[in-house]
C-alpha cells in the first residue's frame, strides 16, 4: 500500500480509531513503516476510555506535518484544557494497561457470545470470520434479502441493526448487516437474535 501511495505522489490518512480494541491481534499501524511522510495517522481515546472524552492525536511527518500545523495552530489553542488534562491523566496511570487488558477480554466474551447466538438461532446467517478486533460483526444474510427493509422490520420489533448498504463505497457485494457487540446488555444477545430471526421470517 505504501508503494502505491509513493508511486502516485499521494498521501494516505490512517484512521486507527480501533487501536485499543484488538481482541485476538495487536494493531500494527502503517505509519510505523512510513519513512517519506506519506501517512497521516489519526488516533482517538473516545472508544477505549469514554465517548465524552473527545481527544484525538495526529501524527504526520514532513510537508504534511507542516501544512497541518499551519492550519491547526489557531484552533489548537482552543482545545479544552480540562479534556487534555483528563486524557494525559488516563494514559499515564498504571491502571491504563490493566484497563485495556480487561476491555479486550470483555470484548472477546461479547463477540463470541453474539457469534454463538447467531449460530444457534439463525444458522442461515453467515460470518466469514470472527473479527480480530473492533466492535462489530459483519454478517451476510441469505441471498435475496432486502437488508434495508430487514432493518426497518427489526426496528419495529425493538431491535436496531445497521444495514450493510451504507458501509460500501460502491454497490454492495451482498446482503450484509452490521451487528454491534459492545452494548451494555450482552445478556440480551439471544433475545436480539431471536427478534432478528422473526424479522427475517416475516420478510420471507
Amino acid at each position: 500500500m505504501l508503494g502505491v501511495v509513493q508511486e502516485h505522489g499521494a498521501f494516505l490518512i490512517e484512521d486507527d480509531w480501533a487501536h485499543d480494541l484488538g481482541i485476538d491481534a495487536e494493531s500494527r499501524p502503517l505509519v510505523a513503516h512510513d519513512r517519506d511522510g506519506r501517512v497521516i495517522y489519526l488516533r482517538s481515546l473516545t472508544k477505549s476510555v469514554s465517548p465524552s472524552l473527545r481527544v484525538a492525536a495526529v501524527i504526520a511527518r514532513g510537508p504534511a506535518r507542516e501544512r497541518i500545523l499551519a492550519d491547526r495552530a489557531a484552533e489548537a489553542m482552543y482545545v479544552s484544557g480540562i479534556l487534555q488534562a483528563a486524557a494525559l491523566d488516563v494514559v499515564t496511570q498504571p491502571g491504563w494497561a490493566t484497563h485495556l487488558r480487561g476491555f479486550r477480554t470483555r470484548l472477546r466474551t461479547r463477540r463470541d457470545h453474539l457469534i454463538g447466538s447467531l449460530q444457534k438461532c439463525l444458522p442461515e446467517a453467515h460470518i466469514e470470520r470472527a473479527p480480530l478486533g473492533g466492535l462489530n460483526l459483519w454478517v451476510r444474510m441469505p441471498d435475496g434479502v432486502d437488508v434495508d427493509q430487514l432493518a426497518r422490520d427489526a426496528y419495529v420489533k425493538g431491535l436496531v441493526i445497521a444495514p450493510g448498504t451504507e458501509w460500501f463505497p460502491a454497490e454492495p457485494a451482498g446482503p450484509y448487516i452490521r451487528l454491534n457487540y459492545c452494548g451494555p446488555d450482552p445478556e440480551r444477545f439471544d433475545e436480539g437474535i431471536e427478534l432478528l430471526k422473526r424479522a427475517l421470517d416475516d420478510a420471507h
